[in-house]
């Protein structure tokens, strides 16, 4: 199949941005067409790379409720007015990981199979979030080393704010998870219809492996088990 002209690619792409995105007041940028895998993706990869002065604002989270299970990814796009723009993309019965990669337009949760969702937040609501990600810590630093399975329950934030990249992660029961202040809120202007997995009391998660996987199976980088390990500003290469 001949690929679109890049007159027709940027229409496509025009097409598929949310409402709230095409108002003049928006600030939004062109957009940009690229592909990162799905750790890229977690990691926020797209995110640091375009992080300059004069950027807008963009915040990722990433809530990996076993990856088997269920993953949600929230975008938010704070906007200079004191409203965010909010898109949702809901994972489940996603398989392999080493077989997604993301098609990340205007649209940044618009992958493979997500089932999305996307709303204006108001000042209020914007500025709620927003305080609540603060008293997270949600920007930042991160642990070093702080280790990320794929078959737990935790939390991955990226975000560029005035230019500035920050990167923060919390593993539950530990690690951190007890500070985050941000879920309740951000799980009530959810609506997508898939019941949210939260957080349950679980052995550790090398019990919970199977026969078929041991620690080799990480460092052969086994696309159905996967650990993702934290560095000093954001997830470290695999």
């Amino acid at each position: 199949m001949k690929s679109l002209s890049a007159v027709a690619l940027a229409l496509a792409f025009v097409a598929a941005v949310p409402a709230w995105a095409q108002r003049a007041d928006r600030n939004v940028d062109l957009p940009v067409v690229r592909s990162v895998s799905w750790f890229g993706y977690v990691g926020g990869d797209d995110i640091r790379a375009a992080c300059q002065p004069g950027t807008r604002s963009h915040i990722r989270l990433i809530y990996n409720a076993l990856w088997e299970e269920q993953v949600r990814a929230y975008d938010l796009f704070p906007q200079p007015d004191g409203t965010a723009g909010l898109n949702v993309g809901v994972l489940a019965d996603q398989g392999n990981v080493a077989t997604l990669s993301v098609s990340n337009g205007l649209d940044i949760t618009n992958p493979w199979r997500m089932k999305k969702g996307e709303r204006l937040l108001n000042v209020g609501e914007t500025r709620d979030l927003m305080a609540a990600l603060q008293a997270s810590a949600a920007f930042g630093p991160p642990r070093d080393g702080l280790r990320l399975p794929d078959n737990d329950f935790w939390w991955a934030v990226s975000s560029c704010r005035d230019g500035v990249w920050g990167f923060q992660a919390y593993h539950y029961p530990t690690d951190g998870f007890a500070n985050v202040r941000f879920a309740d809120r951000l799980w009530a202007l959810d609506e997508v219809r898939v019941p949210i997995s939260k957080p349950r009391k679980l052995e550790p998660a090398e019990f919970r492996r199977g026969d078929d996987f041991d620690r080799h199976s990480v460092q052969r980088g086994r696309g159905d088990r996967w650990m993702l390990v934290v560095g000093k500003d954001g997830l470290r290469p695999r």
